[in-house]
């Protein structure tokens, strides 16, 4: 049975050093009825308590002092227990893919369009993070 969770409930975390590629993003995130929370570093999301709350979290993996992994373990050590899209260059050894697929996150190309991106979370959410919360 497909999950029917309107996208307004669903909460995604945007990561992203590039303040055009971040607005764009959100705006195009909100404009799906996402809830969004944007952050301009790894760090920013580590401090902000609510963004514990989201079930989904978009990072760019070559983020200054905690990249996009160190993210994701960093917020999975704090009992959070959601899904990342870890937004990566061509060039990936296939390290990366391989660990995000420990965990169920995916792996994209940093240029994924904005078509792509959705069908990601929309993916996500089909896994069931439509009854997602905080307390899992």
């Amino acid at each position: 049975m497909k999950d029917l969770t309107p996208p307004e409930s669903i909460g995604v975390s945007l990561v992203d050093g590039d303040s055009d590629i971040r607005h764009a993003r959100q705006i195009m995130l909100r404009s799906e009825r996402y809830d969004v929370r944007a952050y301009a570093t790894c760090a920013a999301l580590l401090a902000d308590p609510r963004s514990r709350d989201y079930g989904c979290i978009i990072v760019d993996t070559d983020m200054p002092q905690v990249d996009g992994l160190a993210l994701l373990r960093a917020m999975r050590a704090s009992g959070w227990r959601g899904k990342g899209i870890l937004l990566d260059g061509l060039n990936n050894d296939g390290s990366l893919a391989r660990e995000a697929a420990r965990n169920g996150d995916t792996v994209f190309d940093r240029n994924i369009g904005d078509r792509p991106l959705v069908a990601a979370i929309a993916a996500s959410v089909d896994r069931g993070w439509g009854s997602w919360n905080a307390a899992g």
